[in-house]
């Protein structure tokens, strides 16, 4: 959940404190409980450390009031607190008692009570409450035997037990030690100089080539060489990956928030996800679908033949984006789908076939629930796909028949909205690819090359179009904002999508939402229903329509306050409020009907005054379990 970020080489715009620091910046949305770094002071050679509570501001001024600093070497935290409170003492770097180790953890170390006394009845001395201190002085504690650095933290790392990614900077050496099992480390090199980061958004600036390190790496950098090994101390070559998010993506750029911005990206990124995929196929033909080219997928007509079901494994929104494909393929393809949670899945006894179809979906590619749950899968030699925004994360590692990347760009704020529109259009993109291995014919009037093509084209342009209501989105926030619930309603496709509204508003601004199919209305959630409560429903011009309507009337017959997103304008006498989108396809309709809804979430959060990008308690990649 941390970030961490280390630099060492020479950079002539800034000191490496400079360096480090921006890339915190960028890293912020993984934690903001604390912050610090540690960095060694070329003229009185020796580390130095500043570590303040609170937003990296608070960390930033510090660093601000003293003279410019001589280092070509530093490593910096970004925390979100899991043992201890978020306190100066608690803020990483921590120190060993030499003061000639410093470290920034990102992970849990779930031996460290054992380490720790054993280390204390050696003579170290703890100063935290947390548990990353104990790598430092374990660290120390080999160094003190006669052993290198290098080899001092490779056995240390054979120590320790739980989720880490560790920098660790030694003062006799000037060098770094980067440590990888479970949470993510990605590193640059360039002009000699050495970047690593939690993820790729601190590194885009510098250069576009990038190394993943894989679980049970080190990567050792000293007199600007990179030497990359396993923990066992075999070195190893790794591939260079290559990055197409341009800097500049990463920036506001004259929006108020990161998440504003991204959620005005949409349209862009969506044409990046199927521009390049998606051609017209045989439109003289009924019910033929568009050609479909996923580059990298391995999925082959055997595969889809073999399998009798197909499941999807998310957390959080990507969770509810593999709901809404889970409708998707079944209308596509005629297989069955089932999701299910990747914190829940672990710990089942789900039967696991080597013949089923298990597909990821991750943003940052680097969910530890997730990925864990894959991990089941993959010892069980099953077939595994992912759906991610980021090329070499850990889930691509995981997925032995291909990866769909969503080319969201970079994602800043916390909550989801680019990345979350994207693995939908990405989600319907694999449904066809499955029904073009299949041969399966959907029974539907629209389904055939031209329609589906056709509607797909216009997807963006009909997204544009929600952004263009905008204001009258925030009419109606201003109406709901003091509201202390809300209860988000849809059915079919889009019940899922009232699940990621009612998150989002959650996410944000802290009022209570939830979200329910409209049919379960009566069996309970409508007890919660008073003139307070307003009411969200999504309402599209289906078979379903009449039943929702019916929904709604129950509402306003107790007096609740009413919003309805609908793609057409349905006759109902006294609606409070009306959000009226694009219609499109039944497939797509969960793209569109999610845009307002973020918009919504975004309006209320801006009036309440919360902090939009960063709200309280939460970490952009949940990266520990």
């Amino acid at each position: 959940m941390c970030g961490i970020m280390g630099f060492s080489g020479n950079f002539k715009k800034e000191s490496s404190v400079g360096v480090v620091l921006s890339g915190l910046k960028s890293l912020e949305y993984r934690g903001y409980d604390s912050s610090g770094i540690a960095y060694y002071d070329n003229d009185d050679k020796v580390i130095k450390y500043i570590k303040k509570s609170g937003k990296l501001v608070n960390l930033s001024n510090e660093f601000s009031s003293i003279a410019p600093l001589n280092s070509d070497v530093a490593i910096g935290h970004i925390r979100w607190a899991t043992h201890g409170m978020p306190t100066d003492k608690n803020a990483h770097p921590h120190i060993d008692c030499s003061g000639d180790i410093a470290i920034v953890h990102n992970g849990i170390i779930e031996n460290y009570a054992v380490l720790r006394n054993t280390l204390k009845k050696k003579g170290h001395r703890f100063t935290t409450e947390t548990d990353s201190e104990v790598i430092a002085h374990l660290i120390e504690d080999y160094m003190g035997t006669g052993k290198s650095f290098y080899e001092a933290v490779r056995l240390s790392s054979l120590e320790l037990l739980g989720a880490f990614a560790i920098l660790a900077l030694n003062a006799g050496e000037k060098s770094i030690a980067a440590v990888k099992f479970g949470p993510p480390l990605v590193l640059a090199q360039k002009d000699n100089n050495i970047y690593v980061a939690s993820d790729i958004s601190p590194l885009i600036e510098y250069t576009s080539d990038v190394i993943y390190l894989k679980n049970s790496e080190i990567a050792y950098f000293h007199n600007g060489e990179l030497d990359i090994t396993t923990f066992k101390g075999k070195k190893i070559n790794k591939t260079v990956v290559k990055i197409d998010w341009d800097a500049s993506r990463a920036a506001k750029s004259g929006f108020s928030h990161f998440m504003q911005k991204e959620i005005y990206e949409q349209p862009a990124r969506l044409l990046d996800a199927f521009s390049s995929r998606v051609t017209a196929g045989d439109g003289m033909k009924d019910n033929v679908g568009p050609r479909i080219s996923l580059e990298g997928l391995k999925l082959t007509k055997k595969d889809v033949a073999n399998s009798s079901k197909i499941i999807l494994v998310a957390c959080g929104s990507s969770y509810y984006a593999g709901l809404a494909i889970k409708y998707m393929i079944e209308m596509v393809c005629g297989l069955p789908v089932i999701v299910e949670y990747g914190s829940e899945f672990r710990y089942e006894n789900f039967p696991i076939s080597q013949n089923d179809i298990f597909v990821g979906v991750s943003q940052s590619g680097e969910t530890a629930d997730t990925n864990s749950a894959l991990e089941v899968v993959k010892a069980k030699r099953a077939k595994i796909l992912s759906i991610t925004n980021v090329p070499g994360s850990q889930i691509t590692n995981l997925s032995n028949k291909g990866v769909i990347y969503t080319h969201a760009g970079p994602e800043i704020g916390v909550a989801s909205t680019k990345a979350f529109t994207a693995q939908l259009l990405c989600g319907l993109l694999l449904a066809l690819y499955i029904r073009e291995k299949s041969g399966f014919i959907p029974k539907y009037r629209w389904f055939n090359s031209q329609n589906i093509f056709k509607n797909l084209l216009e997807l963006p342009k009909k997204v544009e179009k929600i952004l263009f209501i905008d204001e009258t989105l925030k009419d109606i926030a201003k109406k709901h904002y003091k509201s202390s619930n809300f209860l988000y309603l849809g059915r079919g496709i889009l019940y899922p999508i009232a699940l990621e509204g009612a998150l989002k508003l959650k996410e944000i601004s802290y009022i209570h939402a939830e979200g329910y199919p409209a049919g379960e209305m009566k069996h309970g959630p409508i007890a919660l229903v008073d003139e307070n409560m307003p009411v969200l429903f999504l309402l599209s011009n289906n078979i379903l329509a009449p039943k929702t309507i019916s929904n709604i009337e129950e509402i306003k017959a107790r007096g609740g306050k009413v919003i309805a997103v609908a793609d057409y304008e349905p006759e109902i006498d006294g609606l409070s409020d009306l959000i009226q989108i694009p219609e499109t396809l039944e497939v797509l309709s969960p793209v569109l009907y999610a845009v307002p809804l973020q918009l919504l979430a975004y309006h209320i959060a801006a009036l309440k005054g919360t902090d939009i990008d960063q709200p309280r308690n939460l970490a952009k990649s949940v990266t520990v379990e």
